[in-house]
């Protein structure tokens, strides 16, 4: 086990089946992104695309996110699906299920023109199923920030559904 994890709590309510998490993540369309900006936490919401290897992430080419991440390129990703909010007889009582994926890792900055586009079309086909391949071969994206997330580790937790294939 690695510095930064930690065993679930829950452990009725772990996934440990890389299969199903990977499908999680092949199927997401948003996900939180969680940085460090000097001693502050900093949260955003960005769409997301997975290659099978990496979380791929964009935005625009400049702004506090891109300052932050240059400086430390460390985050924690947050993926889920499924939410239900479940409300008690009395209504004194609430719980959640959910599926959710938690990830640590390193960003990398895409740079390249072939490997941007073909990241950009990773998260526009997942974003958006039926729209065809190759969306943007040839455009000018020096104004797109793409990033990779290399995760070091993923955790799965489901609670009151089954994570589906």
């Amino acid at each position: 086990m690695g510095a930064t994890e930690r065993p679930m709590r829950r452990k009725e309510y772990e996934v440990t089946d890389t299969t199903v998490i990977r499908h999680i993540l092949g199927r997401a369309t948003l996900c939180r992104v969680a940085m460090v900006d000097g001693s502050e936490p900093y949260l955003v919401t960005m769409n997301c695309g997975w290659d099978g290897e990496h979380l791929l992430l964009h935005g625009a080419i400049q702004g506090r996110k891109l300052d932050i991440l240059r400086a430390n390129p460390r985050v924690c990703v947050e993926v889920d699906e499924d939410i239900q909010l479940v409300m008690g007889a009395t209504g004194k009582e609430c719980t959640a299920n959910y599926v959710t994926v938690v990830g640590t890792g390193t960003v990398s900055l895409i740079l390249d023109s072939s490997a941007k586009s073909r990241d950009l079309n990773v998260i526009i086909g997942q974003c958006h199923p039926g729209v065809p391949e190759e969306v943007l071969p040839n455009e000018d994206l020096s104004h797109v920030m793409v990033l990779e997330v290399q995760f070091d580790h993923l955790s799965c937790k489901a609670k009151g559904t089954t994570p589906r294939p």
